[in-house]
């Protein structure tokens, strides 16, 4: 008996030696108790909003149909996806126990939170929101609509007082029981997964230069997650230290570009050294090649200052960290970072690899959100 439960041990054995992807998903799920529950969760919530791509695309046809609905919260309830999808919002009655602030998401709108304007900048039908999302956030936009979903909030409007509820027939449980009866698993909040991940991917594809170094392709990086952080309304106030460290950056890109012209200098002199007394000489040849060296060193070193001072300059009011640790699936980065050749560690530190050790384990270049 033991003989043959070691043969088929050894047959099993072999079998997990012969299929790294096995193996590899073993190491995800089991490297120990608080990293396996972490990370299932994290890779869960991510295959679900993948899974939402399949199907994106009729949820918003038949939305779009619901605005002409003759119930009355099948309308609002239309909207409100509308919004939750094209804005990102987020759905609203989710405010923590002790939680006093005056807070609303998309379901718990209040009438004075929105302004209608038939035509502004330009635009037909925008509406213009003001109000406070989670964590006290400031959400202030104008919008373009389509008419439909114009028309309908004239009619959520009518005879209410500005502080009554704009959706007053629809609250977050019944929107999310209607989006997990188009696919499993569907929340308001998979939607935000989504269009942040989604954003990221195609951001990418449009901004990053495979020709760049490694510091230009960081910041088409940081400019594709600004693009999400902007979308998810990821704002924050401009670190205490921000103009310092400004000024502080930009007197060494000063005194780079001294250093980068004395070299500059120093090659051309050496040039001439070489002309005149003959490229023969491989003491002078040697002097040249060095002098271009340094140049190139100097130059590298410039750029990538002036390419952290434009990144620092850019985000001083977005918080990237928020979106990239909560509504991006790593698997985009990890993928992008292989097929651009750019170390995992300049955009997850420490801790965030561990976080994502799952993604950075098992992705592929070729992965595709």
């Amino acid at each position: 008996m033991s003989g043959l439960f070691l043969h088929h041990g050894f047959h099993l054995l072999s079998r997990i030696l012969i299929c790294p992807t096995l193996l590899s998903y073993l190491s995800f799920c089991f490297p120990s108790h608080q990293t396996k529950t972490q990370g299932e969760k994290d890779w869960e919530k991510y295959e679900v909003a993948r899974k939402l791509k399949s199907c994106v695309d009729s949820i918003r046809n038949e939305y779009l149909q619901d605005l002409k609905s003759k119930q009355m919260v099948t309308r609002q309830r239309a909207v409100a996806l509308y919004f939750i999808d094209k804005l990102a919002l987020r759905a609203g009655n989710e405010k923590e126990e002790g939680e006093t602030a005056d807070t609303v998401g998309c379901c718990s709108l209040r009438v004075e939170h929105i302004i209608l304007h038939e035509q502004l900048d330009a635009n037909e039908c925008v509406v213009e929101f003001d109000f406070l999302g989670k964590d006290s956030i400031r959400y202030y936009n104008k919008v373009p609509v389509i008419k439909k979903v114009f028309k309908n909030l004239k009619l959520f409007m009518e005879n209410k007082d500005p502080g009554d509820e704009l959706f007053d027939r629809l609250n977050t449980s019944l929107l999310n029981k209607h989006l997990s009866s188009l696919m499993p698993g569907l929340t308001a909040k998979v939607f935000r997964t989504y269009n942040a991940s989604i954003t990221l991917q195609q951001q990418l594809k449009e901004l990053t230069n495979e020709s760049d170094n490694v510091a230009g392709k960081l910041l088409s990086y940081n400019r594709a997650n600004r693009a999400v952080a902007i979308l998810c309304n990821h704002q924050r106030a401009p670190p205490k230290t921000f103009e310092q460290s400004m000024a502080n950056l930009q007197a060494k890109i000063d005194a780079r570009k001294e250093q980068l012209a004395l070299a500059k200098t120093e090659l051309k002199q050496a040039k001439k050294e070489a002309k005149t007394k003959g490229s023969s000489d491989p003491k002078l040849q040697s002097l040249v090649e060095r002098k271009k060296a340094a140049v190139k060193r100097c130059e590298e070193q410039l750029l990538n200052m002036e390419v952290q001072a434009t990144d620092r300059e850019e985000n001083k009011q977005i918080a990237l960290s928020t979106s990239k640790l909560n509504y991006l699936d790593p698997r985009i980065s990890v993928a992008w970072c292989k097929n651009m050749e750019v170390p995992v560690e300049k955009i997850y530190n420490k801790t965030q690899r561990e976080k994502f050790a799952w993604a950075i384990d098992m992705t592929e270049a070729d992965f595709e959100f």
